[in-house]
């Protein structure tokens, strides 16, 4: 940048168009234009020929002062070329192409570096990008853009290319829940999904326990992870996938329940019951029948008796639960007695049953806590 500053201190009065030409290449950083791009505007800004190849990717373009795309693959004899470097490394070329050597202007050379320059910035700042995208975390301030209810459609947008979608790209969101090490969760089940065809995702923690994971793919095969509960929102387009974090969201706390809720479910398998997650905490606490599973869980069989409401609410019989719980059937039938006169009704009617386990759900989503026996 000295030696840049030191040559348009010498230009004079055409050292404000120097400056606007090092302005110009410093927009098109600013707004992450890609290869394409950039020789486009150089070329219409030199008004010639302008061609750039990136090694590494085999990427070449050539465009004509017209904007036009050319099917040239290579600099010609008479163009100024200038080596695209990073960290020393040449990792492509671009020059700038007139008819003759005679026909060079006074800003041929300081255009070709600008470019040259430009492009080195952009190609250093993608493959860091693309370095995070192998990783698979990226900035939770991105994905907040996407899954939070405030960025516009524009905003929106930008996000999903920062992290590497295209718009319009089909993702399922994923809500993960892990009460320790959150960040090898993520890590577990991005190992997981990239065994899957053509399947791309990332990911961020959100907080010490809650962490997003966004999956390129309309379909993902069930994950089982130790220790981590997770929920997947339907499949909408990249730009939407607020909607389908929302949904996730509110179904991981089903998941985290435990008992005979599954750790890895679906909003598609959980349908309606997610409208449960979006009730007012303290007026639930506050429901009679809430209230009477609190009793339960502080009674002196509390975890043994709410393993047992949860079996009358998914197993067909008496002796069904006996089997489960490993209890013999006579205490079965007694503890099923005792906890018909707490709740105030008859558990082993059909009506009964649907009740409890309602009341049990809701309990378990905002009061919940580890009774003891």
């Amino acid at each position: 940048m000295h030696g840049l500053l030191s040559k348009l201190a010498g230009l004079d009065s055409s050292a404000e168009r120097g400056l606007r030409v090092v302005e110009f290449f410093d927009q098109l950083v600013l707004h992450r234009a890609d290869l394409e791009a950039v020789t486009r505007a150089t070329a219409v800004l030199a008004e010639t020929v302008a061609g750039a190849v990136l090694d590494q990717s085999g990427d070449v373009v050539v465009v004509s002062p017209a904007g036009r795309v050319l099917a040239t693959t290579g600099p010609g004899p008479h163009a100024r070329v200038h080596d695209v470097i990073i960290d020393t490394k040449v990792v492509g070329r671009v020059w700038l192409e007139r008819s003759t050597p005679e026909d060079e202007r006074e800003w041929d050379e300081l255009i070709v570096e600008r470019m040259a320059q430009c492009l080195a910035t952009l190609t250093a700042r993608n493959v860091a990008f693309r370095h995070d995208l192998e990783l698979g975390f990226t900035d939770p301030a991105v994905l907040h853009v996407l899954i939070g209810d405030d960025a516009s459609e524009t905003e929106t947008a930008r996000a999903a290319r920062l992290l590497g979608f295209r718009v319009g790209e089909i993702v399922r969101v994923l809500a993960v829940h892990a009460d320790t090490a959150i960040d090898d969760s993520l890590a577990a089940i991005r190992t997981q999904i990239a065994t899957g065809p053509g399947t791309r995702s990332v990911a961020a923690a959100l907080s010490s326990t809650l962490a997003v994971v966004i999956v390129a793919a309309k379909d993902i095969d069930p994950l089982v992870i130790p220790d981590v509960t997770m929920c997947i929102g339907p499949p909408v387009q990249i730009e939407n996938c607020r909607s389908s974090w929302a949904m996730a969201r509110r179904g991981v706390r089903f998941s985290a329940l435990g008992g005979r809720w599954p750790a890895y479910t679906t909003t598609d398998e959980l349908g309606c019951l997610t409208v449960l997650a979006d009730l007012e905490g303290d007026h639930v606490a506050a429901l009679p029948d809430v209230q009477a599973i609190t009793r339960i869980a502080t009674g002196k069989s509390g975890s043994t008796d709410l393993r047992l409401l949860e079996c009358l609410g998914s197993l067909n019989s008496l002796r069904d639960i006996a089997e489960a719980l490993h209890m013999h059937h006579s205490s079965v039938a007694y503890r099923v007695g005792h906890l018909c006169k707490t709740l105030g009704y008859d558990v082993r009617t059909q009506d009964g049953r649907y009740r409890a386990r309602t009341a049990l759900t809701l309990w378990r989503l905002y009061v919940g806590f580890t009774p003891t026996d």
